[in-house]
C-alpha cells in the first residue's frame, strides 16, 4: 500500500513537471542547446522610465536598449515611457530540449505584499505567466513566496531558422482586435510561419494578450563565422555597437544608411566607426577600420569603414558605376583587431533633389571628401541638370550623375 502511494506520488511529480516544462517559453525545433539574441515587446502597464525598465529586466548595456528601439544614442535613462508604450527588450535566448527561454535571467527580488500573479502581470506585462515563473523556480505552491526571494523570469524566445533563413525572434504581445493576417503584414512575416511557430492550426485560435513568436527578417552581412559577434542579427530599424563598442552597425530595409548618391543597398548591414560618445570596452582604444583600394598602380586610397568610392565616368549610358565599399567582417578580441573588406559591385545612380543653391558647394565638398574620380565629368553633368531643373522645379536643384 505504501509502495503504491509512493509510486503514485513519483508519477504525479513527473507529470506535473513535464506539463510545466511543456508550457514554458517558445518551442525550439532543435533538441540541442543553442543561444542567440532575441527581443521581447514589453508593453508597460504604467508610466515609467527607461531606467526603471533597465533595472526590471537586468539590462547591463543601456546602449543595447537604445539600439533595439532605434532611440538616439544621447537618450537619457530618465526618458519617460508612457503607459501602454511598447519597448523592445534585448536579451540572450537559450534553446534547450525543445524549449526557448531567456538565459539565466532576468532575476527579480520579491517585495513585501507581492504575489506571482502581480509580478507576471503588473510588473512584467504578461510576458510570462504565474505558472511559468513557478515552474522555472521549482515553486510547488504559487501562493507561497517569500520576501527577498530571487525569482528567475523566463522570457519566451527562439533561436530557430525560418524557411532556411536566419531571423531574430520577437516575443510580441497580441493587441486586442489584431488578426494573424495583420500581424504578419506588420512584421513582414507569413501567416503560415506564424501558425507553425506558435503551434496553431487555425488563425482563429489567436487570443488577445497572448505572446506570439514573430520571426523578424534581418539584414545580410559579410561577418565571418570566426568573428566573436557572429551571427550579428539585426532586424529593420535597429542598430547595435559591436567590436567592444568600436563599430556601430545598423539595419534599414530602405538602405538609407548607405551611399547618399547611389541606389540604396536594401537589407544590407551598414557598419561605421562608433561615435566619440560611445566608450570603448575591454580595449584601450579602437583599432584602425580603414580599407585600402588601389585606384591605379602605385596609387592607393584609404577608405574608412562605411564609406564608398566609385568611378563616376560619364561614358556609362546605363547610368551604372563601379563602386567599392569598406564593409565590416568581424573582430578578434584577443588580438584586438577589427576586420574590414573592400566590396566591389556595380550600382545604378539615382536622382536627388537639393532645395538650397548653396548645396552645390556642399555637394562639391562631399565629392572631395569621398574622393570621387572624374570630377570634371561629374561637374559638367551637375551644372547641366541644375540648369534644366531650375525651370521645371522652381526652388529645387536636380542632381544626377
Amino acid at each position: 500500500m505504501l509502495l503504491s502511494k509512493f509510486l503514485f506520488c513519483i508519477l504525479l511529480f513527473f507529470v506535473l513537471t513535464f506539463s510545466s516544462a511543456e508550457s514554458l517559453g517558445f518551442t525550439c525545433k532543435s533538441n540541442t542547446t543553442s543561444k542567440c539574441k532575441s527581443l521581447a515587446g514589453y508593453v508597460s502597464p504604467n508610466a515609467t522610465t527607461l531606467s526603471s525598465i533597465v533595472s526590471l529586466f537586468g539590462i547591463t548595456d543601456f546602449n543595447s536598449l537604445l539600439g533595439a528601439n532605434n532611440l538616439p544614442i544621447r537618450t537619457k535613462p530618465s526618458r519617460s515611457v508612457a503607459a501602454k508604450e511598447t519597448i523592445k527588450i534585448p536579451f540572450t535566448c537559450s534553446c534547450n530540449n525543445g524549449t526557448g527561454i531567456s538565459d539565466k535571467g532576468p532575476i527579480y527580488k520579491v517585495q513585501s505584499g507581492e504575489s506571482l500573479y502581480h509580478i507576471a502581470t503588473d510588473l512584467f506585462g504578461f510576458l510570462v505567466t504565474t505558472d511559468e515563473i513557478a515552474a522555472v523556480n521549482n515553486i510547488s505552491n504559487p501562493d507561497l513566496i517569500d520576501v527577498d526571494q530571487l525569482l528567475r523570469i523566463p522570457l519566451p524566445c527562439n533561436c530557430d531558422d525560418v524557411d532556411g533563413n536566419r531571423v531574430l525572434h520577437y516575443a510580441y504581445k497580441v493587441s486586442p482586435n489584431k488578426s494573424l493576417e495583420m500581424i504578419a503584414k506588420e512584421f513582414g512575416a507569413t501567416e503560415e510561419s506564424l501558425l507553425i511557430l506558435n503551434n496553431l492550426t487555425d488563425a482563429k485560435q489567436l487570443e488577445a494578450e497572448s505572446i506570439l513568436d514573430v520571426p523578424l527578417r534581418v539584414c545580410t552581412s559579410m561577418i565571418r563565422n570566426t568573428s566573436a559577434d557572429y551571427p550579428l542579427l539585426l532586424p529593420n530599424g535597429t542598430y547595435t555597437f559591436t567590436a567592444n563598442n568600436c563599430v556601430k552597425c545598423s539595419c534599414d530595409s530602405s538602405g538609407k544608411y548607405w551611399e547618399t548618391f547611389l541606389e540604396p543597398k536594401n537589407w544590407t548591414l551598414y557598419c561605421e566607426p562608433s561615435p566619440p560618445e560611445v566608450k570603448v570596452r575591454n580595449w584601450k582604444e579602437c583599432p584602425t577600420t580603414t580599407c585600402v583600394k588601389e585606384i591605379e598602380p602605385g596609387n592607393n586610397w584609404g577608405v574608412q569603414l562605411g564609406m564608398s568610392i566609385f568611378d563616376s565616368r560619364c561614358s556609362d549610358v546605363e547610368g551604372k558605376h563601379n563602386e567599392w565599399s569598406c564593409a565590416y567582417t568581424g573582430y578578434n578580441s584577443r588580438r584586438q583587431t577589427v576586420s574590414v573588406y573592400m566590396v566591389n559591385e556595380t550600382r545604378r545612380t539615382i536622382v536627388r533633389f537639393i532645395k538650397d543653391e548653396h548645396a552645390v558647394l556642399e555637394f562639391g565638398i562631399v565629392l572631395d571628401k569621398l574622393r570621387f574620380t572624374s570630377l570634371q565629368c561629374t561637374y559638367i553633368q551637375l551644372v547641366r541638370y541644375i540648369m534644366v531643373s531650375s525651370k521645371q522645379f522652381p526652388g529645387y536643384l536636380f542632381i544626377f550623375f
